[in-house]
């Protein structure tokens, strides 16, 4: 239910930026767009992670975790730059996997699935990203997922779809893959707002 009233918050936020912004261009104020370039960025997100690989109930089930993100930037120039992605799943889980620390689960037909615990893990990776477009940016890197269980490298792929809608603010979307080393993959997306400065 928070979802929604956060969704709905965000959509009145544009519509009086909007007015705002007319009101600003009317009186002859620049246009955000063609404000000065910013090189730091720090953001906020909220979204879900999904595992295909999870385990439920003794059987294997397909996982869509609440997350929240948080992102600082440095941009270079207009098309690259550097950042530090981190990332936290909110609730405890189970994956299937073989990895060092398994643990054997017993499902309703008697038999063994072995998986791994993670509680609420935070995922933590330097990423370099390029922007293609002034609304899309292409980002790789790598990093470490933390859990109190056990620890994996990683590695990130993603894109960003930022949309600048204020001075020094912009709402974007996220869309990306984690490939944890000798355990298990997920894939995220998500909706935040940042800071420019």
């Amino acid at each position: 239910m928070k979802f929604p009233i956060f969704l709905i918050a965000c959509v009145a936020a544009l519509h009086t930026h909007g007015l705002i912004a007319q009101e600003a261009e009317n009186e002859g104020h620049s246009n955000p767009q063609h404000e000065e370039f910013k090189h730091h960025f720090i953001g906020l997100s909220i979204g879900h992670t999904h595992i295909s690989g999870g385990i439920r109930d003794g059987e294997r089930k397909w996982l869509a975790l609440p997350s929240f993100g948080f992102s600082y930037v440095y941009a270079f120039n207009p098309k690259w730059a550097i950042g530090l992605h981190n990332e936290m799943i909110v609730e405890d889980f189970v994956v299937q996997s073989s990895g060092s620390q398994s643990i054997a689960i017993r499902n309703e037909t008697g038999g063994d699935i072995t998986g791994i615990e993670r509680g609420r893990p935070i995922a933590v990776a330097v990423v370099g990203i390029y922007k293609i477009h002034k609304h899309i940016g292409l980002l790789a890197g790598g990093g470490m997922e933390f859990s109190e269980h056990e620890d994996f490298a990683l590695v990130k792929i993603g894109a960003e779809f930022p949309y600048h809608f204020a001075p020094g603010w912009e709402m974007f979307g996220t869309l990306s893959a984690d490939f944890k080393i000798d355990a298990y993959d997920s894939f995220s997306f998500g909706f935040g707002v940042a800071r420019l400065f």
